[in-house]
């Protein structure tokens, strides 16, 4: 049996991601893969980035890494001010790091071709919703000069939108993580995805895709956060709180 754990969308919270990594760990499950936005929004960034770089056997980018990334000034001031704080808390060595994450990741459960990116087929800023129309759901299996033209994925698993979900089109299964650190939704509990097949899996016998979500303890992600000079704190505890995102 093979086991894969796809997380996404930590944004800086640690509680979150020990709590999930201690679940991975406790299933035995020693393969795992981040679809990115490691960074952004909460107080700790830079232990994130360092669990990540030790934890994931690969990683992917996100909008955050995007933005984080980019050298161009745009937006509100206190947009600029929120890009600002991350690189300082970041440092240029894990800017440096974030700087070799891919575009997406393909890999075989059995015969059975995965893909799995941060936000879609077109890019990491590119959204896709769970009600969204199939056209653009079955969008998301093409292969283009974003994800590469390696193979011809049976499955797909995103991060990004913070709310998961699987839904399947007969030979095919699309697939969110939910976010780790910042799930939204109404559901507060960290939320990830496991991936498991055996050799056998393949056409007619797909590897199952499960939805994990643990409580965590958001008083100490609450505490980091108020401990720290992070901007816009309270919409963040608000999120963490509620599962609402609200501006």
């Amino acid at each position: 049996m093979h086991q894969i754990a796809v997380i996404s969308d930590i944004h800086g919270n640690a509680p979150a991601l020990e709590a999930v990594l201690n679940e991975i760990e406790r299933r035995g499950i020693s393969r795992i893969i981040c679809l990115g936005d490691i960074i952004g929004k909460g107080p700790s960034s830079d232990i994130v980035i360092d669990m990540c770089k030790e934890k994931c056997e690969r990683a992917v980018r996100g909008n955050h890494e995007e933005l984080i990334l980019s050298d161009e000034v745009y937006g509100s001031e206190i947009f600029v001010q929120m890009k600002a704080w991350h690189r300082n808390k970041i440092g240029k060595e894990r800017i440096e790091y974030l700087k070799t994450l891919e575009n997406s990741v393909d890999l075989k459960v059995g015969i059975t071709n995965i893909r799995l990116f941060h936000a879609s087929q077109i890019g990491a800023c590119y959204r896709v919703h769970r009600y969204d129309n199939r056209e653009k759901h079955l969008a998301m299996f093409d292969n283009t000069d974003f994800t590469g033209y390696e193979c011809e994925p049976s499955i797909v698993g995103y991060g990004d939108i913070h709310s998961s979900y699987i839904e399947n089109f007969g030979s095919k299964v699309l697939f969110n993580t939910g976010s780790v650190g910042n799930p939204l939704g109404g559901d507060t509990r960290a939320s990830f995805a496991v991936i498991t097949g055996d050799d056998n899996s393949g056409p007619g016998k797909l590897p199952k895709i499960e939805i994990v979500k643990i409580e965590y303890d958001k008083d100490r992600a609450i505490e980091d956060a108020e401990n720290s000079d992070l901007l816009e704190m309270d919409l963040y505890i608000n999120e963490l709180k509620t599962g609402k995102y609200r501006r």
